[in-house]
């Protein structure tokens, strides 16, 4: 999810108002017909299976899970009769006799587990399915019927803009999930029902595990634009609206390169052999894109902003590819790819985005903008929506902080501190502190001890530094 840019007075509440999903390649898995057309129900891939998916599993001493783990989500959605089925591979918790999946916004028609009929109750929107061995991971089968929510509301699959949005807890508006942020699981997807002249983009599967706000739908008139492949051998894509092949053009400029550049710097991408930016019609006044990889959203209007496809590119390492431990966690996501985005962009020979950075900065640090801590110390214990964390500070506060330790460590020895977190925690869940800690690790004492600063400076404090355009905006 990209931060809004004070260049265009664009305020947080509106870039909200702008944030979406999605996905799909030539592989089959893009449906181009009233059914699903060509390959439009070839997402599926029959029963889910387990393994690799999830968040790890929390073990006990003797390896048992001490907390329930989605290991992988089957999703097939007819956006014509607003019906889907799920089957939902979960590993239950050490001992409990119950799975839970939320399902606020669905209404069940038939559940079972491991082929039969489940016995399951539902309370405040949870769904707990009764199992008798909880030693192993079951299978949960879910029939359902969903409802079409309004342009303005981004919670679920909005048909005047024909596109899904689930960031950051709204999974439950189009299928039976688990929304807290650490939770991974393997989607595969089909999508059925749509106008045949239109174009369904989704992934097929989303090929390792990802949060549950990650799977999405696109539906609209597009023109692929194939931008080509990347070292590693991802493809790169965009697929845009009619009217909109000059800003595709201007706004993918350096994507290959910026995506070729992540890929060498942090690690191999984990979302499939296809990746890239779908435009969103989320309505007028929405800016920003949101991290639906392997084909990330951006809003209609920004689609000529080359921050906005970096940013939501580097989403597919922090954020999708190493999720948030905890919703306070924010900052791990956004402030690590704004940085990534930058860096990415001007590595290539792209525009320098720092002064864009450092005039939202402005807005924070005047007070014109909402100024908070952008790193708390709780876990989960916000409502992310509703908390001043939900605002430009994560990623501008964010950003900075790694500027500052790029100028002090040097940015290589940052790079590779990024891509050793990443790569030992790719598909799986992680704190900021845990990044924090692993950069000191590769600093001097008296390194240590000024990056000690710069996190309470940055993150821990809610007033800016005094010299905080200098430092964010001029690299040393």
């Amino acid at each position: 999810m990209t931060s809004s840019r004070t260049s265009r007075a664009v305020s947080f509440a509106s870039l909200f108002v702008a944030l979406s999903v999605a996905g799909c390649g030539d592989d089959g898995s893009t449906g181009s017909g009233g059914t699903g057309g060509t390959g439009g129900t070839g997402g599926t891939g029959g029963t889910a299976t387990g393994g690799t998916g999830g968040n790890g599993g929390t073990t006990s001493t003797g390896g048992a899970p001490t907390a329930q783990d989605i290991l992988s989500t089957d999703i097939a959605l007819d956006v014509g009769t607003l019906t889907g089925k799920a089957v939902v591979v979960v590993q239950p918790a050490s001992g409990a006799d119950t799975v839970s999946l939320e399902v606020k916004g669905l209404t069940l028609s038939n559940v079972e587990l491991d082929g039969s009929a489940a016995d399951y109750a539902v309370n405040a929107g949870v769904a707990a399915i009764d199992v008798a061995d909880p030693s192993r991971p079951v299978t949960v089968v879910v029939d359902y019927a969903f409802t079409g929510r309004p342009q303005s509301s981004f919670d679920g699959w909005m048909p005047e803009s024909g596109v899904t949005f689930l960031w950051p807890y709204f999974c439950s508006n189009l299928f039976p999930c688990a929304s807290n942020p650490d939770d991974g699981a393997i989607f595969d997807m089909a999508v059925t029902g749509f106008d045949p002249s239109l174009e369904a983009v989704f992934p097929k599967t989303t090929v390792g595990a990802a949060p549950s706000y990650m799977p999405a739908v696109a539906i609209g008139d597009f023109t692929k634009l194939s931008l080509g492949k990347t070292a590693a051998d991802t493809t790169i894509s965009a697929w845009h609206l009619p009217g909109q092949a000059a800003d595709a053009a201007l706004g993918t400029v350096n994507l290959l390169a910026v995506f070729d550049f992540f890929e060498e710097t942090y690690g191999p991408y984990s979302f499939g052999a296809e990746s890239g930016s779908v435009s969103a019609n989320w309505g007028p006044g929405a800016y920003g894109g949101m991290e639906h990889h392997p084909f990330v959203h951006v809003g209609k209007d920004d689609f000529a902003s080359e921050e906005v496809h970096a940013h939501e590119a580097a989403h597919g390492w922090f954020g999708d590819g190493v999720r948030m431990a905890c919703w306070e966690d924010f900052v791990l996501s956004e402030g690590t790819v704004t940085y990534m985005a930058a860096h990415g962009l001007e590595s290539v020979g792209g525009p320098n985005l720092w002064p864009e950075y450092v005039d939202s900065l402005d807005f924070i640090c005047s007070g014109m903008d909402v100024n908070t801590i952008a790193l708390p110390d709780t876990c989960n214990a916000i409502d992310l929506l509703n908390d001043p964390l939900w605002s430009t500070v994560p990623y501008m506060k964010g950003a900075c902080f790694f500027e500052d330790v790029a100028d002090l460590l040097g940015p290589d020895k940052l790079d590779v501190a990024l891509s050793e977190l990443y790569k030992a925690h790719v598909g799986g869940a992680a704190k900021m502190r845990d990044l924090i800690d692993h950069i000191a690790a590769k600093a001097t004492a008296d390194e240590k001890a000024k990056m000690d600063v710069f996190v309470t400076e940055w993150l821990k404090t809610k007033a800016c530094p005094a010299n905080y355009a200098t430092r964010c905006g001029v690299h040393q």
